[in-house]
């Protein structure tokens, strides 16, 4: 089986109006938040904290999902496989774009210089982390979790991009061996990356599944994202007659898993902290089910959990492409909510803080990480065409009509 004649499947080359408009956007924003620095260093710190880690997450969600459909086989997930490596392959920008939270690290974690203002145990306790609580330490610690991303998001990309001038070059085996390997250290990689950026910024508490719980968000936005993606280049014509209603059904399935996964996570590490009722963990969770917080931390909850769940429930809603971009947009929104709920009560403890820089935030790295994604594609093509399996791909579902 061949692809259709009119099948889209050669280089992507017009994508130059859209870089130049997400990369002035991007510096814009950071002309603005850099702006926001003179007004209120602190919050101007916390929201582009908010936004890297929505950013990065999203790049890692790529990245994890291009590594799980080579060790699943997953054959829907071949035709949407470059622009997963797309996405994948800003991390790099990443690793740049991770020193301004360097810069700030005074303004936000309270274990860089402890003030006398802190409780005694707050001060006895990052006493007794600071071995692993120190800058040089946690500088380093940066430096190898964006080696190990980057090595691996890299190598995947080349070697695809590669069997698409030479089909026997690096084949299917050698990724899924390298993904295969590539989980493990990327997965620990991830999960102290969370320990170290988000969870110090309460030195005193900690939960063994934080990791696991930014994990589950990591899936939910980046599957979320592919969603949008996907139809976006149905839209310009990028896809058009290679993605069905059957891919997006699959990725329907997938997200629906991880919304739920979000959602067991999340009510598990509240339960065993609710259980044991240990004042230095509870003291987390107070700050966040009290005032405005408790009503942020209800919308995440009904809006990344309640109505993702129980629209895609319905398989048609799963099988229509304008559905799933709508659903992926929301949750894009949804995830956003939960990394400001999981970040910044440790900043603002007293309620919602709603600032101009949380806007500029966004816009910066987003405007930049999607300048740098888009500018990735072009070139090349936009299926993997030397993949052994996109014949396999392509049949996936092609007697079923593209849904409006």
């Amino acid at each position: 089986m061949t692809a259709p004649r009119n099948t889209p499947i050669e280089r992507v080359e017009h994508v130059g109006r859209l870089t130049a408009i997400a990369g002035i956007a991007g510096i814009v924003g950071f002309a603005a938040t850099a702006l926001g620095l003179l007004v209120d260093p602190r919050q101007a710190f916390a929201s582009y904290l908010v936004a890297y880690a929505m950013g990065l997450s999203l790049a890692l969600g790529a990245l994890l999902l291009v590594m799980i459909g080579h060790v699943s086989n997953a054959i829907y997930f071949v035709v949407l496989r470059r622009v997963a490596e797309s996405a994948a392959a800003t991390l790099p920008l990443f690793a740049l774009l991770f020193v301004p939270i360097v810069l700030g690290m005074r303004e936000l974690y309270p274990w860089v210089a402890p003030a006398a203002s802190l409780s005694a145990h707050t001060l006895e306790s990052i006493a007794q982390k600071r071995a692993y609580l120190n800058v040089p330490f946690f500088i380093l610690r940066a430096f190898i979790y964006f080696v190990i991303w980057t090595v691996f998001s890299r190598l995947l990309r080349r070697w695809s991009l590669r069997q698409d001038t030479d089909p026997t070059a690096l084949g299917l085996r050698r990724q899924r061996q390298l993904a295969a390997g590539g989980l493990p250290p990327v997965a620990l990689a991830l999960t102290f990356a969370a320990f170290d950026w988000f969870m110090s910024l309460s030195p005193a508490w900690y939960s063994s599944i934080y990791g696991v719980y930014y994990f589950a968000g990591i899936m939910v936005g980046g599957i979320a994202m592919m969603a949008v993606l996907m139809y976006a280049c149905q839209r310009t014509g990028l896809l058009t007659d290679i993605v069905t209603p059957d891919h997006y059904h699959a990725l329907g399935k997938l997200l629906l898993t991880f919304v739920i996964f979000w959602a067991y996570i999340a009510f598990a590490q509240y339960l065993i902290i609710w259980i044991a009722d240990i004042p230095e963990e509870a003291t987390w969770y107070l700050a966040r089910t009290h005032g405005s917080w408790a009503a942020w931390g209800m919308v995440v909850l009904v809006g990344n959990f309640v109505l993702p769940f129980l629209i895609l429930l319905s398989r048609n809603m799963k099988r229509r492409p304008r559905a799933m971009a709508v659903i992926g947009i929301w949750l894009l929104f949804m995830h956003y909510a939960d990394l400001y709920w999981l970040i910044m009560p440790s900043l603002y403890p007293d309620g919602v803080h709603a600032h101009w820089l949380n806007v500029s935030a966004v816009v910066a790295v987003g405007g930049l990480a999607l300048a740098y994604g888009v500018r990735q594609l072009r070139g090349h093509a936009v299926v993997p065409r030397g993949d052994a399996q996109l014949e396999r791909s392509l049949e996936y579902g092609q007697s079923w009509a593209i849904e409006e």
